[in-house]
């Protein structure tokens, strides 16, 4: 895993929950992870844990 590419989709993943507070119109959490494994084959692995460390960070 690459923790550069984990970093980048974490902070994606977190700008993106909190523009959906602000706006509604955005996908949630785990659209986009559906929407970024069907985008970069090559990363899901470190798509996967960006998303599992973003998730321990909302559920506390």
């Amino acid at each position: 895993m690459n923790p550069q590419v984990i970093e980048y989709y974490e902070n994606l993943f977190k700008y993106e929950i909190m523009q959906k507070q602000f706006d509604g119109a955005r996908k949630t959490l785990v659209e986009l992870v559906e929407y970024f494994f069907g985008q970069d084959e090559a990363h899901h692995s470190d798509i996967y844990a960006a998303y599992c460390n973003v998730r321990k960070e909302l559920i506390g």
